[in-house]
């Protein structure tokens, strides 16, 4: 972790030679780095989580674990990546993946968990599980759904194509594509502008927006009323 200008940056650094995965110890190494952002939220504004690779965003679960779990243990192991992406996921401040390279099965779901994913042009994605005979494990069908319907989620999940991060952008599952330079570019205007705002308003529009799927109208009358005295405290 980096921290420079309230933004907290995530680098996934992969093995030598590899892309990067997500295995046991890299979850538990990933735990404690959120520890670390959630004991810092007051100061942060933003998180930025990336690869080292320029080839690979994150290439998923890491196969060789597949060698190591079985029908007893397999539930233990999709609810530790549930609780990994939760996290992520609710952490107090805009989150952003920084996508270059591929982002395939559990990775596009590790990148799904932030808030926002900015792809350059050399990005790929793909909700891949399917080609090698699982489902996704950590959240990926229902945040897929939330991004781009339940239809094209079907499309995607059953033929378990890799495209590209134009049609990222077109489909919804990415927000922002771009040549790498340009990338760079968006990111540090997004997070001068997202630096620039009240950061417990961020925090409290960011909680008012996750719950708008799954609230009416007339609940978000009291969300609002109750967010609205917090950020003028």
């Amino acid at each position: 972790t980096a921290h420079a200008d309230a933004v907290c940056t995530v680098t996934l650094h992969p093995p030598e030679g590899k892309p990067p995965t997500l295995d046991p110890a890299v979850m538990d190494a990933f735990d404690g780095v959120l520890t670390d952002i959630e004991a810092r939220a007051p100061e942060l504004s933003a998180v930025v989580l990336q690869s080292a690779s320029p080839k690979f965003f994150c290439a998923g679960a890491n196969v060789n674990v597949l060698a190591t779990i079985n029908r007893d243990t397999v539930a233990s192991w999709v609810e530790s990546g549930h609780r990994l992406m939760n996290r992520i996921e609710t952490l107090p401040m805009p989150v952003i993946a920084r996508v270059e390279g591929y982002a395939l099965g559990g990775g596009l779901e590790l990148a799904m968990a932030c808030d926002l994913i900015f792809a350059s042009c050399n990005g790929k994605f793909g909700q891949t599980e399917t080609k090698l005979g699982f489902v996704t494990g950590w959240g990926g069908s229902y945040r897929l759904v939330r991004r781009v319907g339940l239809a094209r989620a079907k499309e995607l999940a059953f033929s378990g194509r890799i495209f590209d991060a134009d049609e990222a952008v077109r489909l919804g599952v990415a927000e922002w594509s771009g040549t790498p330079e340009a990338l760079a570019l968006h990111l540090r205007e997004f997070l001068a502008a997202a630096a620039a705002n009240s950061r417990v308003a961020n925090r409290e529009m960011k909680r008012l927006l996750a719950s708008c799927l799954s609230t009416g109208l007339a609940e978000n009358v009291a969300l609002e009323s109750a967010a609205s005295p917090r950020c003028l405290g």
